[in-house]
């Protein structure tokens, strides 16, 4: 009974100890479906807000789970993809694109990552994706499949190819670019540069990256970028600087060649994604023509400016020069006259009248170059060779003067044969010569070698210098000398009246190369001028070729062949003084003379009287001028002879009252010769028809 009621006791001991280990089974396996529930929560709680679509295949490669993201993707509830292939949901070709290659992957039982495929969307529509995956093995150890995730990454490929699109547009604009575009880290190292490169300065790109940022500008213009650079540098470590600002500026790079080139560049920073500069992007253009042309506007406008004043100070030049000639033809007329009534040699009058003719007729040589300056200052033209111009200066007593003056001086004379003619006047072309010749001796002090030569020349197309020459054919006249050269400031003014380093009175007027300017002009010719300080200088000049023919020259004739014969001439001239002078040298002639001060005085006279010429000033102030006045006698007599007298250069009024019937345009202040010879072959030429009106 004992041993009964203690196996009783110890099978009740061993029940409980069970009953408590089946409680703290369960116990443990209520909490280990607990944890489980939770991480399938989880797990589904992933899988559901996932952004990607997760996924298992089975060995056969059909879809047994697929998460609800598929909806979003494809369209497709997931019920409705499971059971189909993943190739299903491609386009033909590229669905045995990707089979194939998956099929290298599921034979190897290797896992995968970011294959990238295209999908269809339901509505048609397609999807890029990115799938990566995992094999899937059984208890076994037998191959059951995949387990893998899709990224959709449509958006981020079309973010791509637009990048690609752009990139590519913008290469395309820096590939065939006119302007040459670079980079440069902050280091100042080029990271590129455009093959435009080659075009503007000849190397090629490879070429051009491997010079430095100094070589690739002149000393200069590096020197101004790097301090502009460092004031930007400045402003940006400051945090000063405007991320949208560019700097514009004009810099010098250095061709393969040594050449300068002119650009005009800008440049910025590149920025990182925080907004740090990182580097320069500077785009440079060739600015070549355009300084250029800026540079010939610049010459066009001094030119023009040179032209105005120099046509300004002609015209000054000529009204002082009329008056002046008013007063030297009086004291050159009345000595000339005083001169044939003292015969008497040993007289001391006439050596003193012939003292005042003298000054009196150098004076008018200084009134004629104030003239010359009017660029109208040649009365008459006629055929020369420029070569015996030359020949006759290098003999006149004039060059012998310089020459004496200028004793270590050697000249050089080379003189092309067969020079073309030209036509022109020989007095003012010879006085330009003296002219340049003196300036380029008195231009070497301590000696060396002027230069003349002469040559023809056909330009086929302008060219440029102090003035621009146009295209032609021309006789070229140089004068050089070895001396001290002209400065650019006095180069511009050069031809200015009385303009000069000279000390005046001692070497001129200060007119010498303004009578060469206004002679030039006169000719319709050109002048160009080089010259370096310390290596001398050389003037240059363009006379116009004419075809004519050299005319015999004139032989001086006696004093009886222009004589008068009693012919009734009347005088109009508003200066009393000349007025008086033309009479009393008429009266000399032997002809018959009344004078009159005004044109009004002169129309009124011919109303009651013929005459058989009349001597006309043209300029006569106030009333009427010698056109206005030659008009008005026209219309009382028609036929009416007459020679246009003036004091200044010959003006369009003189050409058209010679147009009308007026003869010879006889030049203040004249000889006595001139005088008689100009009214004897106008009186001895026949009559013609003269015009009713202007």
């Amino acid at each position: 009974m004992e041993d009964e009621a203690k196996t009783k006791v110890q099978l009740i001991m061993e029940l409980r100890e069970r009953v408590a280990e089946l409680e703290k089974d369960q116990a443990e396996r209520k909490r280990a479906e607990e944890v489980l529930r939770n991480s399938e929560k989880r797990y589904r709680s992933l899988v559901e807000t996932s952004s990607d679509w997760l996924w298992e295949i089975d060995a056969q490669g059909h879809y047994t789970f697929v998460s609800s993201r598929a909806h979003e993707i494809f369209g497709f509830a997931p019920e409705e993809v499971v059971g189909h292939t993943p190739f299903d949901l491609m386009p033909g070709e590229e669905a045995r694109r990707v089979g194939a290659i998956f099929a290298e992957i599921a034979a190897e039982r290797r896992p995968f990552s970011l294959l990238e495929n295209v999908n269809l969307h339901r509505d048609g529509r397609r999807v890029v994706l990115e799938t990566s995956g995992v094999p899937v093995f059984g208890p076994d150890g037998e191959f059951a499949g995949y387990r893998g995730m899709d990224r959709d990454i449509t958006e981020c490929k079309r973010a791509e190819e637009a990048l690609r699109e752009s990139e590519a547009r913008y290469r395309l604009l820096a590939e065939n670019a006119m302007d040459v575009i670079w980079t440069v880290g902050m280091d100042m190292r080029l990271t590129y540069i455009s093959p435009s490169v080659t075009r503007l300065l000849g190397f090629t790109v490879e070429e051009a990256m491997a010079r430095t940022m100094r070589q690739a500008y002149t000393e200069a213009a590096y020197e101004k970028a790097m301090q502009i650079l460092a004031e930007e540098i400045a402003l940006e470590s400051e945090g000063r600087h405007d991320p949208n600002r560019t700097r514009m500026l004009e810099l010098e790079l250095v061709h393969k060649d040594g050449k300068i080139v002119p650009v005009e560049g800008n440049f910025c920073f590149i920025r990182d994604p925080t907004g740090k500069a990182i580097g320069l992007l500077a785009i440079a253009r060739d600015i070549t023509e355009r300084k250029g042309a800026e540079e010939e506007r610049r010459r066009l406008e001094e030119r023009l400016q040179r032209a105005e004043k120099m046509e300004a100070l002609g015209t000054l030049a000529g009204g002082v020069a009329h008056d002046l000639n008013n007063v030297l033809g009086v004291v050159v007329g009345y000595s000339e006259l005083l001169l044939l009534k003292v015969t008497d040699e040993s007289d001391a009058v006439k050596s003193h009248v012939s003292e005042i003719l003298k000054a009196g007729e150098r004076a008018a040589a200084m009134v004629q170059d104030l003239l010359t300056l009017t660029r109208r200052g040649v009365r008459s033209k006629k055929v020369l060779n420029l070569n015996d111009i030359v020949m006759e200066c290098q003999n006149s007593p004039e060059f012998a003067k310089i020459s004496s003056y200028h004793p270590d001086i050697r000249v050089k004379t080379n003189l092309e044969a067969g020079l073309p003619n030209i036509s022109g006047s020989d007095v003012h072309l010879g006085k330009s010569l003296l002219n340049l010749l003196t300036n380029a001796a008195e231009a070497m002090p301590a000696g060396g070698t002027l230069a003349v030569k002469t040559s023809n020349l056909y330009l086929d197309k302008p060219i440029s210098g102090y003035e621009e020459v146009s295209e032609g054919d021309y006789v070229v006249l140089s004068v050089s000398d070895t001396g001290e050269g002209i400065s650019p400031a006095d180069l511009k003014r050069l031809f200015e009246p009385f303009y000069t380093k000279k000390v005046m009175g001692r070497s001129g007027t200060g007119l010498g190369l303004s009578v060469v300017w206004g002679t030039l002009k006169d000719h319709h010719g050109y002048i160009n001028i080089e010259s370096e300080q310390g290596k001398g200088s050389t003037f240059t000049l363009y006379f116009p070729v004419t075809r004519e023919e050299m005319s015999p020259e004139q032989v001086s004739v006696s004093v009886s062949e222009y004589t008068g014969r009693g012919e009734a001439i009347l005088v109009v001239d508003d200066v009393v003084e000349q007025r008086n002078l033309s009479t009393a040298m008429l009266t000399k002639l032997n002809y018959s003379v009344m004078s009159v001060s005004s044109g009004e005085e002169a129309l009124e006279y011919l109303k009651q009287h013929q005459v058989d010429l009349v001597l006309l000033d043209m300029i006569m102030d106030p009333g009427m001028d010698g056109l206005d006045t030659y008009s008005g006698i026209l219309k009382i007599h028609p036929r009416q002879k007459a020679i246009i007298v003036s004091g200044f250069a010959e003006t369009k009024r003189v050409a058209k009252a010679q147009a009308l019937g007026a003869g010879a345009y006889l030049k203040k202040p004249y000889s006595l010769e001139e005088l008689g010879l100009t009214v004897r072959k106008e009186l001895d030429r026949p009559a013609r028809p003269a015009l009713s009106k202007e």
